[in-house]
């Protein structure tokens, strides 16, 4: 583009010039693109000062371009304005960084757990992913701020902290699940999801999931109840998208797997608080309810694509299961609740 720039104004500048050699008694109105330049001078008036200018704009764009710059239009009516477009203190990005997302442990055990997460690289490539497992929540957090690639991470000394490589040429997106054990009994933990990749400067460089946590069971616990996860909603347009979320039932069975969603915060999340899905009352575009499975009994993904929503509106969801607890008495388990806008 910098090069268009300088040929197509030399080149005006240069048919003017022309003009003027040929033809003195023309009318000259010169319109330079937009470059936030304009004259209204005619051959007959004052040529000197209209080729004194087009001559200083020759000069300028070919100092600026051994220089390194792009021409920009100048809101100074007139005036010329050189703007960098590469090098230092340019904050250009040509592309969407990773995106990481952990998920809920599942399948945990007295002195084991299956870790879950997602990573999609957008527009990065050779991605190296890994979890990080640890007793200590701050050390968790403080992966991405502390670390800079894998190998620093994987060279931390911390007996209580265990780093976990799933992928190491990741393009596109996938994702994970990870079993651990060898864990402490009764102990909770917190994990990461995370991914090292080049960014713009050709410097590798971490982008990691939030923090999730969970706890080993004791020896007099065998009823683990279900773990329920409300993914991110995808395929978003102006009245329509695409819920998404995972329900394991652990030691439960026959659940009853539900998304809610509406325009109304509050109402979303005050659904858990229900005992049961037939206790969940509609209320128009504020908040709708949907089955998506019945009788389930282990682990799976669900999805639903949800229409007639209004455009360029916030909307909110959480995915839930029904079961009977240990008293054989209705209860919901639901996920975060996640939000998306509609175009």
């Amino acid at each position: 583009m910098k090069s268009f720039l300088y040929k197509t104004v030399l080149g005006v500048a240069a048919v003017a010039l022309g003009f003027m050699a040929t033809d003195a008694s023309a009318q000259f109105d010169p319109y330079y693109g937009g470059y936030g330049y304009e004259n209204q001078y005619s051959y007959g008036q004052d040529q000197s000062a209209l080729i004194a200018q087009i001559m200083q704009l020759i000069q300028q764009l070919q100092a600026q371009q051994q220089g390194g710059t792009s021409f920009n239009e100048s809101p100074n009516g007139g005036q010329y304005s050189f703007y960098p477009v590469s090098g230092e203190g340019s904050t250009y990005n040509d592309g969407s960084l990773p995106r990481a997302n952990t998920q809920t442990a599942r399948d945990i055990q007295e002195d084991s757990a299956e870790l879950h997460g997602e990573v999609d690289m957008n527009d990065y490539n050779n991605g190296i992913v890994f979890f990080v497992l640890t007793e200590d929540e701050d050390d968790a957090e403080d992966v991405e701020g502390d670390y800079d690639d894998y190998d620093e991470v994987d060279e931390d000394d911390d007996d209580d902290f265990q780093v976990i490589r799933v992928d190491r040429d990741l393009d596109g997106d996938d994702r994970y699940e990870e079993d651990v054990d060898d864990l402490d009994e009764d102990e909770e933990y917190f994990y990461v999801i995370c991914v090292e990749y080049e960014d713009d400067d050709d410097d590798e460089t971490l982008e990691c999931g939030s923090v999730e946590d969970f706890e080993t069971d004791d020896d007099n616990n065998n009823d683990d109840e279900p773990d329920v996860e409300t993914n991110s909603a995808r395929n978003i347009d102006n009245n329509s998208a695409e819920l998404r979320g995972e329900v394991d039932m652990n030691d439960f069975e026959n659940g009853r797997v539900f998304f809610v969603w509406g325009e109304d915060e509050d109402q979303v999340e005050d659904v858990e608080d229900e005992d049961e899905y037939n206790d969940i009352d509609e209320d128009g575009r504020d908040l709708q309810k949907s089955t998506v499975g019945s009788n389930h009994d282990n682990s799976d993904s669900f999805y639903l694509i949800v229409s007639s929503l209004d455009n360029d509106t916030d909307h909110y969801f959480v995915m839930c299961v029904e079961y009977e607890d240990d008293d054989d008495d209705d209860t919901l388990e639901c996920g975060n609740v996640r939000d998306f806008e509609t175009d």
